[in-house]
C-alpha cells in the first residue's frame, strides 16, 4: 500500500529519486520539447539526445504537481530508443495507466503529450525543426 493514498507507489518513488531530471549532456544532436506555463501550474521542457534516428538519452525540467513530475520522469525512461514517429504517436493515456493518475489530473498529462509533440517537431534534420 502507498504511504500516501493520493499517489501510487510509482509516483512516490519517482518523486523521491526524480530519474531523468536535468539536462542532456553535450554530445549528439538534441530535440527539445516544451509545453505548459508555470503560471498555469504546469510547465515542462524535455531534451532528447538523438543518435541514428533514435533517442539515446532523455532528460526533463518541470514545474507542477506530483503526478505531472512523475509523468515527465516516467517518459524519460519510456522513450529511450524511440524514433520521431514514436513521439508523434505517443498518447498521454499510457502514462495515466502506468502511474495510476486520477482523472482530475489528465489535463496535466495532455501537457506532457504537447511537449512530446513539440520535440518531434524539433527533431534534428526535420524541415520543420527549430534547432
Amino acid at each position: 500500500m502507498s504511504a500516501d493514498p493520493r499517489y501510487s507507489d510509482e509516483v512516490l518513488r519517482r518523486l523521491r529519486t526524480t530519474p531523468g531530471a536535468g539536462d542532456v549532456p553535450p554530445g549528439p544532436p538534441v530535440a527539445h520539447g516544451h509545453a505548459g506555463d508555470r503560471e498555469q501550474g504546469a510547465e515542462v521542457v524535455f531534451g532528447f539526445a538523438i543518435r541514428d534516428g533514435r533517442i539515446v538519452d532523455a532528460r526533463f525540467r518541470a514545474f507542477g504537481c506530483p503526478h505531472f513530475l512523475a509523468g515527465a520522469s516516467w517518459l524519460t525512461e519510456r522513450l529511450q530508443g524511440a524514433a520521431r514517429a514514436d513521439l508523434l504517436a505517443w498518447d498521454w493515456r499510457e502514462a495515466a495507466q502506468a502511474l495510476a493518475v486520477p482523472a482530475a489530473k489528465f489535463g496535466r498529462l495532455l501537457t506532457l503529450q504537447d511537449a512530446i509533440r513539440d520535440a518531434a517537431r524539433n527533431w534534428p534534420g526535420q524541415t520543420d525543426s527549430r534547432v
